[in-house]
């Protein structure tokens, strides 16, 4: 049995050996490339049609001019002898024939592999939207294109209808976007991609990095996300800080939509920090110059202005002089005694003239008499 056993091992090395004396006796390339290898080659000549690629074989290949076609015009243009390329065998060489190789394929083939790698990694990366179709988008990924499933779209609205969705999907065209890679088939040429998944990783990482360095008081870009009746919430690096809708400005703001719109650059500072919950409160109006600074040089006792009245209360009115400045107009102010409800009189949005009465730049208050403004303007008797 060993003899056999021998015997094998004998008759394997015999043939190894010849193999070996063949290929130096008879300029026997072992390392012939076979049909689809992806090979680097080195530039031996640049022809008017085609280009001679040396690929460490004994003979040479050549790019047709229908490969260099796939190519960027621009880089083909670039290519000069002994430049190092990727390429693909398309075709083998018969007799003494040359091997026909492609330089598009070679570069999608290193995609392919890209693509794998960034699977098993799970790296992160940026990508633009060049299309739709009905089930997502499609981006582009180097020399292939990836596809990312409407599901794994972010902030992707629900229950639309066929034209709602086709309009949702078309308005995400030249944006760019996070992605991760979920699947790589070269064979079925299927590279799926998703966003959703790229954003929770990306903003966790991202809210871990920001909170070991947020502090109160600093002055940061965010980008408007989302809007509540309560507030906006800006992302300002992965983290969603919430700008209340009293801290937007020294206006009246009503809902943030008045002031502010989805997809808007603010600069906020930075107010309350919790971390245990990971939350960040928000001002703008911080930064804002303060509408009440200078206001008795502006608004001097005695004189009559207009304002718009902004809310009634029991005991008399408010009225806005002008973003951020609010005054009072007492019951006793709006109208003569002898009327027996001026409060019927007036109701938010009226455009009313009235008196300065009284200037408080310290408390921020100021006094007003619509009454005293009707007398002043009334002709003599």
């Amino acid at each position: 049995m060993a003899d056999l056993a021998q015997g094998g091992a004998n008759g394997q090395d015999a043939s190894d050996l010849e193999l070996f004396e063949k290929y130096l006796s008879e300029d026997m390339d072992l390392d012939m490339p076979g049909r689809g290898d992806l090979r680097e080659g080195v530039i031996v000549e640049v022809r008017p049609t085609e280009l001679l690629v040396n690929v460490g074989s004994k003979r040479d290949g050549v790019v047709p001019q229908s490969d260099l076609a796939r190519l960027d015009p621009t880089y083909v243009k670039g290519l000069r002898e002994g430049m190092t390329v990727d390429v693909v065998v398309s075709k083998q060489p018969e007799d003494d024939g040359v091997f026909v190789l492609s330089m598009a394929d070679a570069l999608q083939q290193r995609d392919w592999l890209t693509a794998q790698q960034m699977l098993e990694s799970g790296e992160i990366s940026e990508h633009k939207v060049i299309g739709y179709n009905k089930g997502g988008l499609t981006v582009e990924f180097n020399h292939l294109r990836g596809f990312v499933p409407a599901s794994h779209v972010v902030d992707m609205p629900r229950n639309l209808s066929e034209d709602q969705r086709r309009e949702e999907l078309e308005g995400r065209i030249n944006g760019s976007m996070r992605l991760k890679v979920i699947e790589v088939d070269p064979k079925r040429r299927r590279l799926v991609m998703s966003q959703m998944l790229a954003e929770r990783e990306y903003r966790s990482q991202a809210k871990e990095a920001l909170f070991k360095k947020l502090a109160v008081g600093d002055i940061v870009t965010g980008t408007v996300r989302s809007m509540r009746s309560f507030g906006a919430f800006i992302d300002i690096g992965g983290v969603d800080g919430l700008l209340h809708v009293s801290e937007i400005g020294f206006g009246n703001v009503n809902h943030p939509r008045e002031a502010l719109g989805v997809g808007q650059e603010v600069q906020v500072q930075v107010i309350r920090i919790d971390t245990d919950n990971q939350r960040v409160g928000l001002s703008r109006k911080k930064l804002l110059a303060n509408p009440w600074d200078g206001i008795e040089a502006r608004y001097s006792v005695g004189v009559v202005v207009p304002a718009v009245v902004t809310r009634i209360a029991e005991f008399g009115a408010f009225a806005q002089l002008e973003p951020g400045v609010e005054g009072l107009i007492h019951i006793s102010e709006i109208a003569d005694i002898a009327v027996a409800e001026p409060l019927r009189m007036i109701k938010p949005g009226d455009k009313v003239t009235v008196k300065v009465l009284r200037v408080d730049q310290k408390r921020q208050r100021i006094g007003l008499s619509i009454r005293q403004a009707q007398d002043e303007a009334a002709p003599a008797a």
